[in-house]
């Protein structure tokens, strides 16, 4: 119809020329003929036909008309101008008719076409072909609105700004071919500042778009101002994200944000460059405003400490606010320990991003952010979505994260690439110690609750790769033949580890999650590896390697059993965001135990063992015996001359003893002088600093290293004993070096004002350190026990062979047989022990600490000879730190193996022992041991 419009315009134009064409040739008479009228006629036979009076020059009627003679009144005769104008030739019969048909044509007069009053669709394709036709006559549609007083429509204004500015005449994301008129989506397309000034014309006359995603467009401070003031009533989402909207793009945005219009629920101002001053105007706005945000992403922005406190204080005010994102900042430990304290408080976040800033940075000894993130941990229950991905957490941190992470039932997508760990499929973190922390590369983004990707990372999110739901069930005598317990299913998603199905009521059947696209499995039932009948299953044809009782072994499978998932799945519903999954994260897999066999009740103590006899305690009858031999060695007498302060120092030490013993006893197993157990400068150092001794004040490092060399040099009566090395300090000299350093310390800067405060001052600042040392403590809590004493019985013949062959190097003929120090060495090396968790260093505190206390440690050769029953402790010791599996143990981490009850690792090392330090008889003797002990356990009658 349009286009019928603009034809029959033509046309009329058309006519018109011709018309005037045509009068052009038309000859008048002579003024002395048009002033006398009377003496001149038309011809009848002329044919003349008159125009319309308004087709006719202006200029010609008014000589005309000065041409017409008054009458009597004064008054101009009016004369037909067909009397007046006479043709010069009659014209052509075939000209008469043109001139009809002309003058017929311009008596049609079409009705005129007001462009912008048509209803002009802005979706679909023939929006876009009518916006081009648009921009062909806007020219003639803006003299048009201006004639009719017309507002101008979305197209005719942006075209407007267009042709004004001189750019091409693009749609702009506001008429497109598909989508919704509600939101403009024009991410990634650099239109820059003059576009943005030609987009925010239409938003002018278009109040209808709510979301607006402008991502990477260039757009800057001039082009943000001009499009935020359009927008700022309506705009529900807001991407600027990769532009650089600046502080007066930032004034905006925080006008907007207090209008009481604002109806704003998701900014997203990544990557603008804006730093800590921009960003904290926008969080006080939003917290000085009634704002119904729920998503922030402030993410890129370089920001550092100095926001972490407007973020705390966002984070626990703002109760509509449920996704925030700060990834690749730089907020360190004391800004990640602020915004976590807010994360324990608050209720409503969902989904919180944090990668790439560095939390694993501590400033100061006081920063706590690594015990905030485990509290969170342990207390969240909002959470669901969490990124603490490139954070620069140690080894430990990492520990600590995942000890923490194990009992947390409501983050289903934990992301932690480029630390120590991988998340597994149950979404445990699992930390390797023999494995390099990760390379730092591209990280996978979280995006609220949303499935991202379909491609299986090697970190696992449920949320991010849609893990769905399966229940995997064996019907018997349907499934397949024969008795399927214990059943075990095998994945190849998790390497087709072995993971049991419990049987219930019987029913056989366990739900996993699982991700998208194809999952293949097979089962194992009765130590053959089947499929199940009633369940899909494709052809195969080759081997598979397969984790079954610890074991890799390699089995050839003609079909496995496979499921399809969809590639699209949301965990959570949109509305509540309630679980669509009944599967908890890090749910661990259940456990077959296999079945108890009965052994008849004891009840047991520790008289019955195999310690009672020779393991002496220490009571304080021993205790007083060893402090009066130390201090008599001591030179201590020779620091206190007032007799009277010296015997309230001696009470003061003697309360302390045991502490100051325990210490002795631990430092001097870190760098013995061969045999002797001492302790050298550089422990004496590492001591002084984690006392805190040293603080570069009242103690610096060069009065430590003098007041060592003066203990070591006092005791010059027992110079040449061997016992007694010159550079290095027994255990009678280090309770003389803790007085002399307390004169040095506090005396000497009158911070006490005699002695006996020194002294107890120094005890009082090294006691809390001191007490965390405790050789007994271990025993009564992991070493003496039933189970631990079991086994010891049970291997004493292979412990005693062992125990005999490497007691020789230091024997004498007649001599009763001991064990020293380079003998327990060997029997490690034999045994291959040595490796990055276990080293000389812990051998020779494990031999140490299992010594009993002998009070004369300067005469007596005890202090160095081992003992058959202190040997079995040393090998305790060695077990607990190396941390074997045990026997029935499958698939066991490191953090499961460390955690594992002492006669577990014990049954394993003395059956390493056998395997590696023992002879081929007593190999032969116990053979191949498979299966633990202590699967023989009690059952009730």
């Amino acid at each position: 119809m349009i286009e019928d419009r603009h034809y029959h315009q033509d046309q009329a134009n058309k006519y018109q020329n011709q018309l005037d064409r045509r009068r052009s040739s038309v000859q008048f008479q002579d003024a002395s003929t048009v002033i006398n009228p009377s003496s001149t006629h038309l011809s009848r036979n002329a044919s003349y036909s008159m125009p319309h009076e308004s087709q006719i020059n202006p200029q010609i009627l008014a000589k005309i008309a000065a041409m017409v003679p008054y009458n009597s009144d004064n008054k101009k005769k009016f004369l037909r101008v067909d009397h007046v104008l006479k043709p010069k030739k009659k014209p052509d019969p075939l000209e008469e008719e043109q001139e009809n048909e002309i003058r017929k044509n311009l008596q049609l007069s079409p009705t005129i076409v007001k462009e912008d009053l048509l209803n002009k669709p802005l979706v679909g394709p023939q929006a876009v072909q009518l916006y081009y036709q648009h921009y062909k006559k806007v020219n003639k549609v803006r003299q048009q609105n201006d004639f009719f007083k017309i507002s101008d429509s979305v197209q005719t204004a942006m075209l407007k700004q267009a042709e004004q500015i001189d750019v091409l005449p693009c749609k702009i994301g506001v008429v497109k071919t598909k989508g919704s008129e509600q939101s403009l989506q024009i991410s990634h397309q650099k239109y820059g500042d003059r576009y943005a000034s030609m987009l925010s014309e239409g938003l002018k006359v278009n109040p209808n778009i709510k979301d607006f995603y402008m991502a990477n467009n260039r757009i800057q401070s001039s082009g943000a101002t001009q499009i935020l003031n359009q927008i700022g009533k309506v705009a529900k989402i807001l991407d600027l994200q990769q532009n650089n909207i600046g502080k007066i793009g930032t004034d905006s945005i925080c006008q907007q944000i207090q209008s009481r219009e604002n109806k704003l629920e998701v900014l997203n101002l990544e990557d603008n460059k804006l730093g800590d001053r921009n960003v904290t105007r926008i969080m006080k706005a939003l917290l000085n405003s009634n704002n119904k945000l729920k998503s922030l992403n402030i993410s890129k922005n370089y920001l550092t400490n100095d926001i972490a406190e407007i973020i705390k204080e966002s984070i626990i005010q703002l109760d509509n606010m449920e996704q925030l994102y700060i990834h690749w900042n730089q907020i360190k430990g004391w800004g990640g320990q602020k915004i976590f304290e807010a994360l324990i408080e608050n209720k409503t976040l969902l989904v919180f991003d944090a990668g790439w800033n560095s939390f694993g940075i501590q400033e100061r000894k006081d920063v706590q952010c690594i015990q905030k993130i485990c509290d969170f941990l342990l207390t969240n229950k909002t959470v669901l979505h969490f990124d603490l991905s490139s954070n620069q957490f140690n080894l430990n941190d990492c520990k600590l994260i995942a000890n923490a992470l194990k009992q947390n039932r409501t983050i289903y997508g934990f992301h932690f690439v480029n630390n120590w760990g991988v998340v597994d499929a149950r979404g445990f973190l699992q930390i390797q110690e023999n494995e390099l922390q990760r390379v730092l590369g591209e990280t996978p983004r979280i995006k609220g609750l949303q499935q991202t990707t379909t491609i299986r990372q090697e970190n696992v999110c449920w949320i991010c790769e849609g893990w769905q739901e399966q229940k995997f069930t064996w019907t018997p005598d349907v499934s397949g033949e024969g008795e399927a317990d214990p059943l075990f299913i095998h994945l190849d998603f998790e390497a087709y580890k072995q993971v049991y199905i419990p049987k219930t009521y019987d029913q056989i059947t366990l739900t996993l999650m699982i991700p998208t696209n194809t999952t293949q499995y097979i089962y194992t039932m009765n130590d053959a590896q089947v499929i199940a009948n009633d369940q899909p299953n494709v052809p195969f044809g080759h081997q598979l390697k397969i984790n079954y009782n610890n074991n890799y072994i390699s089995v050839l499978m003609d079909n496995v059993n496979q499921v399809k998932k969809f590639k699209h799945f949301l965990i959570f519903d949109q509305v509540e965001f309630k679980p669509l999954i009944s599967v908890l994260p890090r749910t661990p897999d259940p456990i077959y135990i296999p079945p108890k066999l009965k052994k008849q009740k004891r009840i047991w103590t520790f008289p019955i063992s195999i310690w009672a006899k020779d393991f002496k305690f220490e009571n304080e009858d021993l205790l007083k015996k060893c402090f009066e031999k130390d201090f008599s060695c001591s030179k201590i007498s020779k620091i206190v001359k007032n007799p009277d302060e010296l015997l309230e120092i001696k009470n003061v030490l003697w309360a302390h003893y045991k502490l100051i013993k325990e210490t002795y006893k631990q430092y001097s197993s870190n760098s013995p002088t061969g045999d002797i157990w001492s302790i050298s400068s550089n422990v004496i150092t590492e001591f002084a600093q984690q006392t805190e001794l040293i603080d570069g004040k009242t103690l610096k490092l060069s009065d430590l290293d003098l007041k060592f060399i003066a203990t070591c040099a006092a005791s010059i009566e027992y110079k040449g004993n061997f016992r007694n090395p010159e550079r290095a300090l027994c255990r009678f000299q280090f309770m003389e070096f803790l007085v002399r350093v307390s004169e040095d310390k506090y005396l000497k800067t009158k911070v006490a004002n005699n002695m006996l405060e020194a002294t107890k001052m120094i005890l009082e600042q090294c006691k809390t350190y001191m007490s965390t040392f405790d050789a007994q403590k271990w025993r009564d809590e992991r070493y003496f026990n039933e189970q631990c004493d079991d086994c010891l019985k049970f291997f004493r013949p292979l412990l005693n062979h062992i125990y005999n062959k490497y007691s020789v190097k230091k024997v004498k003929p007649g001599q009763k047989k001991f064990m020293c120090l380079d003998e327990i060495h060997e029997i490690c090396s034999q045994a291959s022990l040595y490796d990055e968790r276990f080293v000389e260093r812990d051998a020779d505190n494990a031999f140490n600490l299992s010594m009993m206390l002998q009070v004369d440690e300067l005469e007596s050769d005890r202090i160095f000879q081992m003992t058959f029953i202190e040997f079995l402790e040393a090998i305790a010791r060695i077990a607990d730190k190396v941390s074997m599996p045990g026997i029935d143990a499958v698939d066991l981490t490191w953090d499961q193996r460390v955690v594992q009850q002492l006669h577990l690792k014990l049954e394993k090392m003395i059956i390493h022992l056998a395997n590696t330090c023992a002879s081929e008889e007593f190999k032969l003797q116990y053979g191949n041991i498979n299966k633990s002990m202590f699967a023989v356990v009690e059952e009730d009658d």
